[in-house]
């Protein structure tokens, strides 16, 4: 009786050159007789199967000589059709011609070039909430992650700057494996700050001053990621302008980004009638309207 290809890889008559390597790649990941060493024989068999199959209705002209007459050519050679530990396939052996598409296939799940060497541990991932510092200075943070083993508890360095939704890869932290070790990555989110705020690499923060200071000028303390810090106010400033300081942002690779002062004035109320008088002569004295040419 004549093989049925198609149904031997589980497509339609039409199906399309990506539905056939869609096909073999789940059906060379489910019988490729490597991943069964305990059944080897067995799936030898089935893989010769779905070799020939994929063979045949990958090559345009096999498959249009199939459809027509429902056999074709196939001269699987001295290869068994699936790769020697450590090895390569050998495409020309199976008398499959130049299929790229079987160069695709095994590069998906053997790796690059068809080549399939011990496979290494599994990665994991563990989630940890960094305050604002520790995200934007940096720490060394002290985590238990649970593993198939137990539980390993180790230290690991955060670098500054990471965000929200951040990973920080630890190598040879995963799970164990033939080939090695597999990594973790750690998931950061991060707390916000009572006052300082980060955006992109620059923080932000307003700060209060008082009606004096705003027009005569002064040196305040402001809070940075580093502690306070003091910078001057220049007379006359407004609600809303912005102070830079250069170079007290989050640390990054190659630098670091900048500060901006927001100013917010804030007005007291007049404690009494003499402190009413002295706006007054003040207003009197240096007339100024802020919403002239407004509207």
């Amino acid at each position: 009786m004549a093989k049925d290809y198609y149904e031997t890889l589980g497509v339609a008559r039409n199906a399309t050159e990506d539905d056939l390597k869609k096909a073999y790649r789940n059906l060379a990941r489910k019988f490729h007789p490597d991943l069964h060493p305990e059944k080897k024989a067995e799936m030898e068999a089935k893989f010769k199967e779905i070799n020939e199959a994929y063979g045949v209705l990958s090559d345009p002209k096999k498959r249009s000589d199939y459809d027509l007459t429902g056999s074709a050519s196939y001269e699987p050679g001295m290869g068994k059709g699936y790769p020697p530990p450590g090895g390569s396939v050998h495409f020309e052996d199976f008398g499959f011609g130049n299929i790229g598409g079987f160069e695709d296939v095994f590069s998906e799940i053997f790796g690059r070039g068809g080549r399939r060497g011990p496979r290494k541990g599994s990665d994991l991932e563990y989630s940890i909430t960094l305050d604002f510092m520790q995200a934007v200075k940096g720490a060394e943070v002290r985590i238990s992650v649970p593993k198939r083993g137990g539980v390993e508890t180790i230290t690991v360095k955060i670098p500054p700057g990471v965000k929200g939704g951040g990973r920080v890869r630890v190598p040879g932290k995963g799970e164990p494996g033939e080939g090695g070790l597999g990594d973790l990555y750690i998931i950061t989110e991060v707390q916000p700050h009572r006052y300082l705020r980060r955006v992109d690499n620059d923080i932000y923060v307003d700060v209060p001053i008082t009606i004096k200071e705003a027009v005569l000028g002064a040196d305040i303390k402001v809070p940075a990621i580093d502690g306070m810090t003091t910078i001057k106010v220049p007379p006359g400033i407004r609600s809303g302008q912005r102070l830079r300081i250069k170079g007290k942002g989050v640390y990054v690779a190659g630098g670091r980004g900048d500060e901006y002062v927001i100013i917010q004035i804030a007005a007291q109320k007049a404690s009494d009638n003499r402190s009413k008088e002295l706006i007054e002569e003040f207003s009197r004295i240096n007339p100024y309207d802020p919403r002239k040419g407004l509207w």
